[in-house]
């Protein structure tokens, strides 16, 4: 990655693979300062103001040009990039020829806001944008800009869905700019992932980047080492493919940057193959039937995440407690960590809310997008009690052959960017991992949304009822609801209930992804009620008719306790998009599983007592509260980010005694 907001040199003039320039943490806090320096001239006012002022001056200048025309006006803007230092008179260029294709493609043009985006992602910034803003046709400036240079260009979102909707149409405008778009999305051929990958733009989800790098990486490495090393060097070809599937680490523009580089970095992507060794049945069920019959004295208190370890001291008497033990237990390691999955199952893992089960098999739901993920696994043991729990045959173990961090492996690329609606509360963190510097973009149109009311009631029941009503309310004032929830057993429960009442309503959940985009199409309309996971909060963009915006926009109910304050601020952004009226109710139960983790039972029964005495105190009390353990919980995810970070760059170092760089 290059430290500067210059162009990154074109593959072909790069002799070793991007794993051999990775850049150390240390380094690049070294460089920080310079690094801020060079692009702050990129990020002010006035540079800004300058640049939308040289492209919308240009506006007109290129309309006599024939396609032919405009492609070789692309690539002669394309070529003064690549020639020297970057410039705003070279930057104008490249983003005029591209509000050109876009005119053509779409009848309309980019707006200011979109122009100072395009200009803070081309230098290397991330860029939070307002949800409704237009980020996918603001990505296609800082791609056309890298692409039209000669460097390979990654689009990076949450999930393939999103990658495909944004690649198609992106398509009819980078390619009247002579740039080739591919996306890469699970499942895909290989020779059809390969082509996509060796296109000049290729759109792809965060999870299918990285396996494809570690599959490619792991069974060359596997092949022969040595070859690898020679091959990467560009000494001999010694495998049938002429080079790695994931090649281009040139440029990588994260849409939803919060989201892929802090919420999905808590834990490494790991790359697994299928060993003979199985555990028994017998086994996982007892080791089930021990957690739950076991009492509280055997656990030690639970951590600042909530996670509870067995005391070594009980493990001995628990293990003589099992009649008929299976073999297993002769193994004390085995056997302690055994229990503590089964009690991290127990805790952490309820069906319907983290995991969906599918044609006899446990399907991972996404925490931040709603999502189900059915090429990912739970780690060793843990996915062998909930296998067994759901009655379905017990899988066998899994070798790790290879990981990766997200972390690390988009440090790799020579130039990364980013945007969000919601990078304010991580800033710090993205600032400091990456050595990028974040810059906040103004709307196009004043914000109107607003906030109505808040709730913090003792029951679900109650809340239910409440928000059913307020449904009501909404709906027969001509305006579209949106209820949001963090799980499918919450949507199913809500969507029940509103069924009870006879109220007409759509249901989007990670059960439902064929029908998310007519859902999406009608959601907007008067007296509708949607009920969403928080699916809803990437990339979708739900269009009002007149009539609703005349009656206060969309309304959005958040009706649950959401783990951080950005994903509320991306479910309650849904309303009040491109200048729109819109508002927002948030209402929490007591009896909610995700807020009994998050604030404790002494709190529970504080705001309880509080709640009986006085609603308005409680929500003074409660709202305030439940925010400061978000950020807690928040600082500690942080902690162990870094922890994972530094424990993989030791590990680098320590490997680089075999290299032979």
């Amino acid at each position: 990655m290059v430290l500067a907001p210059d162009i990154p040199a074109p593959r072909d003039a790069l002799s070793l693979f991007p794993p051999e320039r990775e850049i150390l943490a240390s380094e690049k806090r070294e460089w920080g300062l310079l690094n801020r320096w060079r692009k702050l001239r990129f990020r002010t006012k006035r540079a800004r103001l300058s640049l939308v002022e040289r492209v919308t001056t240009a506006r007109g200048s290129l309309a006599d040009l024939s396609p032919d025309d405009l492609r070789d006006q692309a690539r002669a803007a394309g070529i003064a990039l690549a020639s020297g230092p970057v410039t705003l008179h070279k930057l104008a260029a490249v983003m005029t020829v591209v509000d050109e294709a876009l005119f053509r493609a779409r009848g309309f043009r980019f707006h200011d806001t979109q122009l100072q985006a395009g200009l803070l992602l081309s230098t290397g910034h991330f860029a939070e944008m307002a949800t409704g803003e237009g980020k996918t046709l603001t990505a296609t400036l800082p791609v056309a800009v890298h692409g039209l240079a000669g460097c390979g260009a990654h689009v990076v979102t949450v999930n393939d869905y999103l990658a495909e909707r944004d690649a198609e149409e992106v398509t009819p405008i980078l390619e009247q700019l002579g740039l080739s778009v591919g996306c890469a999305i699970h499942d895909m051929e290989p020779a059809a992932k390969k082509q996509a990958y060796g296109c000049d733009v290729t759109y792809c989800a965060n999870k299918e980047l990285v396996f494809d790098y570690l599959r490619e990486r792991a069974r060359v490495e596997r092949a022969s080492p040595l070859a690898y090393r020679l091959q990467l060097a560009g000494i001999g070809r010694v495998f049938e493919q002429s080079g790695p599937l994931v090649h281009r680490l040139d440029f990588v523009l994260i849409d939803e940057a919060d989201s892929v580089l802090i919420d999905e970095a808590n834990i490494p992507l790991i790359l697994t193959e299928p060993v003979d060794d199985t555990l028994s049945k017998a086994f996982v069920g007892q080791a089930i039937d021990l957690v739950a019959t076991a009492s509280e004295d055997v656990w030690e208190a639970p951590d600042a995440l909530g996670y509870r370890g067995l005391r070594p001291e009980a493990l001995i008497r628990l293990i003589r407690e099992i009649p008929d033990a299976a073999p297993e237990w002769k193994s004390l390691a085995i056997a302690e960590e055994m229990i503590s999955k089964a009690r991290m199952a127990q805790d952490r893992f309820t069906k319907d809310v983290h995991y969906i089960v599918e044609e006899d098999k446990i399907v991972l739901v996404d925490p931040q997008t709603g999502r189900p993920t059915p090429d990912r696994t739970l780690p060793w043991g843990v996915q062998q009690v909930i296998e067994y729990r759901e009655g379905l045959e017990v899988s066998s173990n899994r070798a790790v052959i290879a990981k990766q961090s997200f972390q690390n492996f988009f440090r790799r690329y020579h130039k990364l960017a980013g945007m969000s609606g919601t990078i304010k509360e991580v800033r710090r963190e993205l600032s400091g991992t990456y050595a990028t510097p974040i810059a906040k973009v103004p709307t196009h149109r004043p914000v109107q949304r607003k906030m109505l009311e808040r709730h913090v009631f003792e029951t679900t029941a109650e809340k239910l009822e409440w928000a059913i009503a307020r449904a009501d309310r909404m709906a027969a004032e001509g305006r579209a609801i949106l209820i949001g929830v963090s799980s499918v057993l919450l949507s199913e429960q809500v969507s029940d209930a509103l069924s009870a009442v006879g109220r007409p309503h759509d249901v989007l959940n990670a059960r439902r992804l064929e029908e998310e985009a007519e859902i999406v199409a009608t959601a907007g309309q008067a007296g509708r009620v949607t009920v969403v996971t928080n699916m809803a909060g990437r990339g979708t963009d739900i269009k009002l008719p007149q009539g609703v915006k005349d009656a206060g926009g969309l309304h959005v109910i958040i009706l649950d306790t959401l783990d951080t304050s950005r994903l509320e601020r991306q479910l309650f952004g849904r309303a009040g998009r491109q200048g729109d009226p819109g508002s927002y109710d948030i209402a929490h139960a007591l009896d909610e599983p995700e807020l009994k983790r998050m604030i404790g039972k002494t709190m529970r029964k504080g705001i309880s007592r509080i709640l009986s005495l006085s609603k308005p105190l409680a929500v003074r009390v409660h709202f305030p509260y439940v925010e400061w353990r978000r950020n807690r919980l928040e600082k500690h995810r942080r902690n162990r980010r870094l922890k994972l970070l530094k424990s993989e760059e030791k590990r680098n170092e320590l490997l680089a005694f075999t290299r032979a760089d």
